[in-house]
Order: structure tokens, then C-alpha cells, then sequence
């Protein structure tokens, strides 16, 4: 619950400050802020499948009572990611220092990017070194604290806006005070660390044996995880050079939209991960059937929620947010929310990271994204933003028929049958059903009350129906989740 308040504060934050800081700073300059970050965005690829590896690592051993070894994995951590910080912030400070002519700017305009691309370099190493902290915090199954601080952060964030806004702050000191404000993490988590593991050294101590261990599963991580980030951040490339810059624009408009529902639906594997590695290393069956199916279930509710939600406003949001010229985008926008419901398997994946071997999804991933991305070459010419949809959808059922048809019986011993009818059918079609019903609801001609009286009318409806398919049990455990919050 956390972890979802923390996802829609952020999505909120994003939706509102865009708008605000273009009129503040200008189109042109607050682009740079966005050039600065793509160009850093390659470089996350670094990390090689390390954070996801740590998180596995430390919740085994925790589990185990193995102190000695999470020890050494933290100060290994803390050097590998101290010489990955390093790199990172030396390649930010020579593409600064000759920015202006590789992006072909003004003096103005070169020297602000410069600045930034140095106030990118200083972050990113800190970024980079204190990552481990986070990863044994959430080791711990305090997944929650640790989107309370991150909370905390964004609100300061917030605040922040407001006084750029007020205050008449530069480009350059908006983002470094930005920028910097994630760090207020930091102290709170060296304080919870040494509350739950004492015998943590804050201190970089390389350790050969335990890094050789780690590095196998971390690079079958990195060796899918580089082909899902190409997948996602090659389809607007491929718009760029197959279309039109137009096109690029319409990819941006619905990518804005279903960013919060990707979100959602991308977060849960991290959540779920500490929990089910413990389970795997205990071998506690009764805790893996209920993350495979009630957790699989609880995550269906909230997608189908979130994308049949949207789906039922869709024209109208797309009205109200770029203008009615846009209005053709509707029927790509509600294909690309319905495959997002595919994403339900996220507890499965944490089952799946748990464990020891991973190389046939790792083999999957490839595949899946090599197709999506010659489909989104193939297809834009002839359907133009529909193609990176198109590409998606590719994407997502190859990766979905592995896992249904292959993978989840046959090496895992999951009933996929009773995933699909038991765990994400239901919620999928009570979502549509009352999306479509709402959808054609039209009883006032005033546009935004009828974005209010859709999606108020949806929310009231589908929540009607999840409680009428929930059992006794899930009502008991989301009371139990109400009270503890």
C-alpha cells in the first residue's frame, strides 16, 4: 500500500510540475533537464542486474542467519557500486564540459546543460554508492518503510516546486535542489540499518569469494534486463526514424497517461521479492502457493482497476489533457491499458528471481523483445504510433504464452489454469464490462462532469464487484492491512 501511494504521489508530481516548470523556464530550457537525464539513462545499465541480485542474496542469507556473509555483501556492494558511481560521474563531467557542441546549443543554453550535467555527475555517485543501503533495508521485508522515506523525499520535492515557482529559482538551482533532496534518505537509512543489523560495517571491503558468487545470477539478470530496457526505450527511437516527429508526440501523450498504470504494475516484483526469497529459502509452500495465487490475485485487482479506470474516461482524458484534435489516439490508449493488465504476473517473476535458475526467462526476454522491435519497425510505417502498441502487444503475449504454456507448469509445478480463472480472470472481466458500460454512461454535455461521473461511477461499481468475488479470507486479510496501516 505503500509502495502504491508512493508510486501515485509520484505520478501526481510529474503530471502537475510538467506543465508548470515549461511555462516557468520555457520549452526550450526545460528540455534540458530531460536531455540530461536520456543521456544518463544508459547508464543505469551498469548496475548488471546487481540491485535485483543483492535484494535475493541478502533475504536469503538473513533468512538463514548467515551474518558473516551479508556482511561481506554489503561492503562488496558498497565498492563495486563506489568504482560504478565514479565512472558514472566522469562521463557526466566530460559530456558536460563539451555539451554545447554535441548538442549543437547556444552559449546560454551549453552553459545551463554544462551545469547540470555536473550537478548529474556529483548525484549520480552518491546515487550510486549508498544503493545497498536500500537493498538490505528492503532485505528485510521493510519494503514499506523504505516508500515512506522515498515519500518524504518527494513531498520535499513538492515543496521545492512551489518555491522555484515563488521564488524565482534558475534552472540550475531547481535542479540541484531536486536533485539533491533524494538524499534526505539517507541518514534514516544508515539509522535503520544499524537498528536491524548491528553488525554491518559502513566501510567498502571487496570480498573475491562472495562477488564470484553473486555474479553468475546477477548477469543472467543484466543479460534480460538490457533487452526489456532496449524494448522500451528503443519503440519512440524507432518512431523517430520510421515516422514523424508528429508521431514521436503521440507516443509522449499516451506513454503520459499509462506511465502511473506501468508504474503499478512494474513495482510489484520488487515488494515482493525479500518476502518470497525467504519462503523459497525456508521452503515454505504455504507461503509460495499464497504469493502465486491470492498474490497474483491482488495484484490483478489494482491493475484492472487502474487500467479499466482510465479506460472508461479514456476519450475525455484525452480531451481535456492535449484537446480534441488528439482524439483518434483513443482506440491505441485502451489497447495499450488492456495489455497492461498483463502484467499481473509480477509476484510469479519474484517466485522466479527467488530461485537459482533463471536462463530460460532470460531466453524468453530475448526473444520477446527482439520480435516486439522488428514488429515496431515493420508496422509504424502503416500504422504509425499504433506500431510501437502493436510492438507491445507482441511483446507482452509472447512473454505471457511462455510463462502460461511452458514455464509455470513444467518447471515450476504452478497450475496455470487456475492462475488465469482463479487469479486474474474474474477482475479482468468484471473491469471490462463495467469500463464499457461506463463509457457509453453519457447524461450530462458538460465534458469535465462527465470525466467525474465515469470514473466515479466505475470506481463505485468495480469495487462493488471485487468484494462480491473476494472470499472470506481476502476480506480478512485486507481488514488486517487497513488496520496495521
Amino acid at each position: 500500500m505503500w509502495n502504491t501511494m508512493a508510486n501515485i504521489v509520484n505520478g501526481i508530481y510529474g503530471f502537475i510540475s510538467v506543465p508548470l516548470l515549461i511555462a516557468y523556464f520555457g520549452k526550450s530550457n526545460y528540455g534540458l533537464i530531460g536531455l540530461a537525464l536520456s543521456v544518463n539513462v544508459y547508464l543505469n545499465l551498469m548496475d548488471l542486474g546487481l540491485n535485483s541480485t543483492n535484494i535475493r542474496y541478502f533475504s536469503n542469507w538473513l533468512a538463514k542467519g548467515d551474518e558473516g556473509n551479508v556482511n561481506k555483501l554489503f561492503g562488496t556492494s558498497m565498492s563495486f557500486y563506489g568504482v560504478v558511481g565514479l565512472l558514472n560521474a566522469i562521463i557526466m563531467f566530460v559530456i558536460g564540459l563539451f555539451a554545447q557542441s554535441i548538442f549543437h546549443l547556444n552559449d546560454e543554453q551549453g552553459t545551463i546543460l554544462m551545469h547540470l550535467f555536473f550537478i548529474l555527475a556529483i548525484s549520480a555517485f552518491i546515487s550510486w554508492y549508498t544503493s545497498c543501503f536500500d537493498q538490505l533495508i528492503q532485505a528485510n521485508e521493510y519494503v514499506g518503510w523504505t516508500n515512506q522515506v522515498k515519500l518524504l523525499a518527494k513531498l520535499l520535492q513538492c515543496v521545492i516546486l512551489v518555491l522555484t515557482l515563488t521564488l524565482k529559482f534558475n534552472i540550475e538551482v531547481f535542479y540541484a535542489l531536486t536533485t539533491f533532496s533524494m538524499f534526505i534518505v539517507i541518514p534514516f537509512c544508515v539509522h535503520k540499518i544499524r537498528k536491524l543489523c548491528p553488525y554491518i560495517r559502513f566501510k567498502p571491503h571487496f570480498d573475491k569469494a562472495v562477488f564470484k558468487e553473486i555474479l553468475p545470477y546477477s548477469l543472467n539478470i543484466f543479460s534480460f534486463g538490457i533487452f526489456q530496457f532496449s524494448f522500451y526505450n528503443l519503440r519512440p527511437v524507432f518512431l523517430g526514424l520510421q515516422g514523424t516527429p508528429a508521431d514521436v508526440t503521440d507516443y509522449r501523450v499516451m506513454n503520459g497517461i499509462v506511465s502511473i498504470v506501468m508504474m503499478l504494475g512494474g513495482s510489484f516484483m520488487g515488494v515482493f521479492l525479500p518476502s518470497v526469497t525467504k519462503a523459497v529459502a525456508q521452503k515454505n509452500k504455504d507461503a509460495i502457493d499464497h504469493v502465486t495465487y491470492d498474490g497474483t490475485k491482488y495484484i490483478s485487482i489494482l491493475l484492472c482497476f487502474c487500467s479499466f479506470g482510465v479506460i472508461s474516461v479514456a476519450p475525455e482524458l484525452i480531451n481535456m489533457y492535449v484537446g480534441s484534435s488528439f482524439g483518434y489516439l483513443s482506440i491505441w490508449l485502451v489497447s495499450w491499458l488492456l495489455l497492461l493488465t498483463l502484467s499481473h504476473n509480477q509476484a510469479i517473476s519474484a517466485l522466479i528471481l527467488a530461485g537459482s535458475d533463471i536462463r530460460a526467462i532470460t531466453y524468453s526476454s530475448i526473444v520477446a523483445s527482439v520480435l516486439g522491435l522488428i514488429v515496431c519497425w515493420l508496422t509504424i510505417p502503416y500504422y504509425n504510433v499504433g506500431g510501437t502498441v502493436i510492438a507491445y502487444a507482441v511483446y507482452i503475449l509472447t512473454q505471457m504464452g511462455f510463462y502460461y504454456f511452458y514455464y509455470w507448469p513444467r518447471k515450476m509445478h504452478i497450475n496455470s489454469r487456475k492462475v488465469f480463472g482463479y487469479s486474474y480472470a474474474p477482475y479482468l472481466i468484471a473491469g471490462g464490462i463495467i469500463a464499457w458500460g461506463c463509457h457509453y454512461l453519457n447524461i450530462v454535455s458538460n465534458q469535465w462532469a462527465e470525466f467525474f461521473i465515469k470514473g466515479l461511477s466505475f470506481t463505485v461499481v468495480y469495487t462493488v464487484a471485487v468484494l462480491l468475488l473476494l472470499n472470506k479470507n481476502d476480506k480478512a486479510f485486507f481488514m488486517k492491512l487497513i488496520k496495521r496501516s
